[in-house]
């Protein structure tokens, strides 16, 4: 399976995180607004915030022996978009993201919070994640 596609179903499959993303936003969804990539341009707007972008981070990092690949270390980049209105809940989300990638052995290794330029009513957070992942799943 590819690291992005176990991300996705990691996030969407949390019915806490679902649940959250829902209270924040301040009313449930038909699907829980987290995407592979980037969405259309019409959807980046701060009605629909907090959203989650998985995206894979160029590299091919791996452990190997036996001429053959054991384990493999996908990198990952998951961003939210929050409103700003929304900030105090902004540490929680962050939070919930970071322990269920990390309880999957995802860790990251780097985040940012900045307003987003396009949207100066949105703050993004991006997250940069190393997985652990053994050849045989």
């Amino acid at each position: 399976m590819l690291a992005e596609q176990r991300a996705y179903e990691l996030l969407t499959n949390n019915q806490n995180l679902v649940g959250f993303l829902d209270e924040i936003r301040g009313k449930p969804m038909s699907f829980p607004y987290v995407f592979v990539g980037t969405p259309n341009d019409t959807f980046h707007t701060t009605e629909n915030a907090p959203w989650i972008r998985i995206t894979r981070i160029p590299g091919d990092e791996f452990d190997s022996a036996d001429d053959g690949r054991i384990i493999e270390y996908p990198r990952l980049q998951i961003d939210f978009w929050i409103a700003k209105e929304k900030l105090p809940e902004l540490g929680k989300l962050e939070s919930m993201i970071y322990q269920i990638m990390h309880n999957a052995n995802f860790e990251r290794y780097y985040v940012e919070h900045a307003e987003d330029p396009d949207t100066p009513t949105l703050t993004m957070v991006q997250g940069n994640y190393e997985g652990f992942i053994p050849e045989e799943e």
